[in-house]
């Protein structure tokens, strides 16, 4: 049996991009409370704020627009996966998902079944989330790489089922998934859900197209 040829990666993006460090604020346990959380993120719309634990308050950038549009793509393409099948919860980068640890995190899209969303006690507009089943996070113009790695790692750890890292600008996808070394994809066509998400497919041609547009 003849193997097809292994797809070359494709050449980095030209353009230099500036990574920008996270911030991260070490609290008494207790002194950030959702309230406060809720409020940072109203009054600071350009920066994306975490809670790790009970007491690392975590500050990112915000997602420019290019980086939003690309994520939209993942959360009306999971809209409609859902709608024909698995009943479930999807949510845009607005949610905020709360760990058994007391952890707050943030998805550019994600997707939870209504199982796990009733077994959490539903949602009730009134706080963080469940953690969900899948999440999605895009690379942005200004994060760190290893910075996502690590975060991915840390959905995956709380309880996440899969999950995918898009650097739109190198053309790299990296699959996690519990107990499993990361899965790292150059230039796919399309992305696949299977197992954990039967009949998810995501096509990549226009995540691809537009690697070199710098994001606002």
């Amino acid at each position: 049996m003849v193997s097809a040829p292994a797809r070359p990666a494709p050449p980095p993006s030209t353009m230099a991009r500036p990574c920008l460090a996270p911030v991260y604020v070490q609290l008494p346990e207790g002194a950030l409370t959702w309230e406060d959380l809720v409020r940072l993120r109203d009054d600071n719309p350009g920066y994306r704020f975490e809670r790790y634990g009970r007491n690392e308050l975590v500050i990112t950038m915000g997602s420019g627009l290019l980086s939003d549009a690309r994520a939209a793509r993942f959360v009306a393409t999971l809209i409609g996966w859902s709608d024909a099948g698995p009943a479930g919860i999807v949510a845009a980068s607005s949610a905020i998902s709360e760990a058994e640890d007391g952890s707050w995190l943030v998805a550019d899209a994600s997707w939870m079944s209504d199982e796990r969303a009733a077994a959490s006690g539903g949602e009730t507009g009134e706080g963080p989330g469940a953690v969900p089943e899948f999440v999605v996070e895009v690379v942005s113009w200004t994060d760190d790489i290893p910075v996502q790695k690590r975060k991915m790692e840390r959905w995956i750890e709380r309880g996440v089922l899969l999950g995918w890292l898009i650097d739109p600008y190198d053309r790299i996808v990296w699959i996690y998934r519990p107990g499993r070394e990361p899965e790292e994809l150059h230039e796919p066509e399309e992305l696949r859900g299977d197992p954990e998400l039967p009949g998810l497919v995501v096509p990549m041609a226009e995540i691809w197209a537009s690697r070199d547009l710098q994001d606002g």
